[in-house]
């Protein structure tokens, strides 16, 4: 009975991010993704982005990262040296979110932007 609970509670509490979380802005151009990110919830995840899409910062487990995004017909993709995978943005609360997504489905980030 317990785990019922929590299921449906896990399902409340997914669908009401969703509903808080204004649709996926299309990436266009890596430029307009330009500036300084860092993780929601105060986790160690930050990084700064160029305007060529290159990015270096740190990673969710305190090592350092560099990699790069690349858009194409609105959507972009993340390459670095130990990973890739999808990025989407969106607004949430007024602000700039990006979601990293690895490929393997094994770890996302989520960073808002600073400045």
């Amino acid at each position: 009975m317990m785990h019922v609970r929590l299921r449906v509670c896990l399902i409340v509490l997914s669908l009401a991010t969703v509903a808080f979380a204004g649709p996926d802005k299309p990436i266009r151009d890596v430029k307009s993704l330009t500036g300084d990110w860092r993780a929601t919830g105060g986790g160690p995840a930050a990084i700064r982005i160029k305007p060529d899409g290159s990015y270096e910062g740190i990673s969710a487990n305190g090592a350092k990262t560099v990699g790069k995004i690349t858009a194409t017909g609105g959507t972009a993709s993340f390459q670095s040296a130990n990973s890739a995978g999808s990025v989407t943005w969106s607004q949430e609360g007024g602000k700039d979110v990006l979601l990293f997504v690895r490929a393997d489905g094994r770890a996302s980030a989520k960073l808002e932007r600073v400045k």
